[in-house]
């Protein structure tokens, strides 16, 4: 189950499948689990980021961008995200989704970790870069 509250699993799995299957967009992949990784994106389409294989046992993280927190939770407590309208937070498969990328969205992005002590157990970043051109139609 993604969380422990009987709701959740299902209206994040129908969350999920609304934004990650709009006719046309173009979804990229990147497995993020190591430090470092270079990610892409295209402009208008969804990256799906593979920050972790769950997120089920860790007990705080944020993910970062631009030092702006845009994801974060703790164990067994529904996540915070930040960017609400344009993504989503699968716990249970580690997956961060971010939809209708702009040029913005490139950059540094900083996944931290911490114990129920509060001592951080993992640092990690990954670089997105959104590419792509604007097409004007008249």
């Amino acid at each position: 189950a993604v969380f422990k509250c009987k709701i959740f699993p299902s209206v994040l799995l129908i969350r999920y499948f609304l934004l990650t299957t709009k006719r046309g967009s173009v979804v990229t992949h990147c497995d993020g689990r190591q430090n470092g990784a270079q990610c892409y994106g295209a402009l208008g389409g969804t990256v799906s980021l593979q920050l972790m294989d769950d997120f089920s046992g860790i007990y705080r993280y944020q993910l970062k961008a631009k030092n702006v927190n845009v994801l974060s939770g703790r164990n067994n407590t529904p996540p915070v995200i930040i960017m609400k309208d344009r993504s989503s937070f699968i716990p249970s498969n580690g997956t961060f989704w971010i939809h209708n990328l702009s040029r913005n969205d490139s950059g540094e992005y900083e996944l931290q970790t911490f114990d129920s002590n509060g001592k951080q157990t993992e640092n990690r970043t990954l670089q997105l870069l959104v590419q792509g051109k604007y097409v004007f139609i008249s």
